[in-house]
């Protein structure tokens, strides 16, 4: 066991003593290695030392030298002189007080001509060096020292600004500040420029700030603009736009009711804060007075049958003394036709309201058509009666002033439905109508049941396709108001407003022939009355189912519809449109 230990230890000691002659030997490679590189290092630096050592003693030798004996030869002349004057003095010790006199005159007069000499050659070199460092000096100086422009506008100085850049900008900035109104003309002030350098106490303005200072020179001030309709009707300060504010919420409130959903301005009418000239300053007693007032306003009524004067003067509003003093020829009485003028108050700003009205209302009864080609065109059989139905509306009205001006259907639900006329309508041609004058004969030809110009056909009798129907009927377009004449003798039997035909006047020819005459805006007739054909029964416009001031004529036999121009000979010279 023991001789186990011992090579153990004996291997180690071995190991330990490789490891540290190769550890001596390292170190010893290592440290040759290092000292020759930085031999070399210093040996290749020390040689480029010495070439531009050598470089610049070649060089700079001469210039040096010549600068040494620049600078020494002037002390080592005066060392000189100085070493001659103690001689001589020396000298003219020896030969008395008049020697030494002399020999000092003339000392002095050489000491003072080489010291100009040297004081000029001094000069000469020093004076090109001081005056390059002054130029030097004032570069610096004047590239340290920051200068600004002085801004005078309007006869005010308004502070520093860095260039005239900052200016024109601070001029667009105000122009777009300004609210001008259509008199106006813009402000362009000549401002005075000056350029100086920056003081302390200077401060550069900003543009922000110069175009606030540029407007309080020329009179621009907060406050506020009324505009109707896009137009400027004036500008106010606080107090005065205050009063205008109550003016117009006094109308709205005047307006308003619990049921109301909205009350605004028929006009559009805005105030609007801004930058405005001093000068359109004004009071608020004109726009008071405009809101809140009214305009005389004068109309004509066209007298109808069975009118008075004093049922006209309730239509309109108004009293009979003052229709009389309007018109001094109704005193003599009026008749139908008859046009009287008459007055009436319309505020200057009217006022449109909105409110919701739910109510039950008809549904008309409706027609539809089924088309046999086995039976003749014009014929005609109810296959079904129809019957109207009912429906519950909310509508939003719109009222201004209090007079309706439009109603808009927004939710309906049916209470009971409607049902249909529906008839069935021959489309084969009908031979025993061909060269018929049967009507004719009986009633003679019709005459054209529209005045003025007669209008224009806008639907014939027949097939529509453009809203698959059968209009058993002619429409005749034309301007409302224009005169209804009967289209031949006869009775009127209905004279009054009957369903979607609206005001309807229906006369009675005799022999079964009817003609009805619908969506009149007046009725000149009553029933029962005999008139003559041309006779003005009523005049054109759009009540009941109609989308435009139109005539629906209708020709019946024995309650059967058919077409017009059978009795009118055709359309004439009566333009049809397509």
């Amino acid at each position: 066991m023991s001789s186990i230990f011992a090579h153990i230890l004996a291997g180690l000691s071995a190991i330990f003593r490789f490891l540290q002659f190769t550890g001596r030997t390292a170190a010893e490679v290592g440290y040759s290695v290092i000292s020759a590189v930085f031999g070399f290092v210093f040996k290749l630096v020390q040689r480029a030392f010495g070439y531009v050592w050598e470089l610049l003693v070649r060089k700079f030798k001469q210039p040096l030298y010549d600068l040494w004996c620049f600078i020494i030869t002037p002390i080592a002349h005066a060392y000189g002189a100085l070493a001659n004057v103690r001689i001589q003095f020396k000298k003219s010790r020896a030969q008395g007080k008049k020697q030494v006199l002399k020999t000092a005159a003339s000392t002095a007069g050489r000491f003072g001509s080489g010291l100009w000499h040297g004081l000029k050659r001094v000069f000469n070199y020093a004076a090109p060096v001081a005056c390059i460092c002054f130029l030097f000096a004032l570069i610096s100086y004047a590239s340290s020292v920051q200068y600004t422009i002085s801004v005078e506008y309007n006869g005010n100085n308004l502070g520093v600004i860095n260039s005239e850049a900052d200016y024109n900008q601070a001029q667009a900035l105000m122009q777009d500040k300004i609210t001008y109104t259509e008199d106006d003309d813009a402000l362009i002030e000549t401002p005075t420029f000056s350029v100086r350098p920056m003081s302390n106490e200077d401060v550069i303005v900003d543009t922000n700030s110069l175009s606030e200072l540029m407007m309080s020179q020329v009179g621009v001030v907060d406050a506020y603009g009324l505009y109707i309709n896009g137009t400027a009707y004036g500008i106010y300060d606080e107090a005065e736009i205050a009063k205008v504010r109550e003016a117009l919420d006094s109308r709205l409130a005047a307006a308003y009711t619990e049921d109301a959903a909205t009350v605004e301005f028929e006009d559009d009418v805005e105030i609007t804060p801004g930058r405005y000239l001093e000068t359109n300053l004004t009071n608020a007693d004109d726009a008071v007075a405009y809101i809140t007032g009214a305009v005389n306003v004068e109309a004509y009524y066209v007298v109808q049958s069975g009118d008075s004067l004093s049922l006209i003067a309730s239509k309109l509003g108004c009293t009979q003394d003052e229709l009389l003093t309007l018109n001094p020829s109704m005193s003599d009485g009026i008749r139908a036709g008859d046009i009287i003028a008459y007055r009436y108050s319309e505020p200057n700003m009217s006022v449109v309201t909105t409110h919701y009205e739910s109510y039950d209302r008809v549904i008309e009864v409706v027609d539809q058509f089924i088309y046999d080609d086995d039976i003749e065109q014009y014929c005609e059989e109810l296959k079904q009666k129809g019957s109207a139905g009912y429906e519950n509306v909310t509508a939003l009205v719109t009222e201004t002033d209090g007079v309706e001006t439009s109603r808009q259907i927004v939710s309906s639900y049916n209470i009971e439905e409607m049902v249909p006329n529906i008839y069935i309508v021959g489309t084969a041609e009908n031979e025993s109508l061909e060269g018929d004058t049967h009507v004719i004969d009986r009633l003679g030809t019709f005459v054209w049941p529209v005045g003025g110009d007669g209008g224009y056909v806008s639907s014939l009798y027949g097939y529509r396709s453009w809203d698959n129907s059968n209009h058993r009927a002619i429409d005749i377009a034309a301007d409302r108001g224009t005169d209804i004449y009967a289209a031949a003798d006869g009775v009127v039997t209905f004279a009054g407003t009957y369903s979607s035909y609206g005001k309807l006047v229906i006369i009675d020819h005799g022999g079964g022939y009817e003609t009805y005459y619908a969506h009149q805006s007046s009725i000149d007739v009553e029933k029962g009355d005999v008139v003559q054909k041309g006779d003005v029964i009523g005049h054109v416009g759009m009540t009941g189912s109609a989308s435009g001031n139109h005539l629906h004529f209708e020709l019946r036999y024995n309650n059967d519809r058919i077409d017009p121009m059978l009795c009118l000979g055709g359309v004439g010279d009566h333009t049809v449109w397509e």
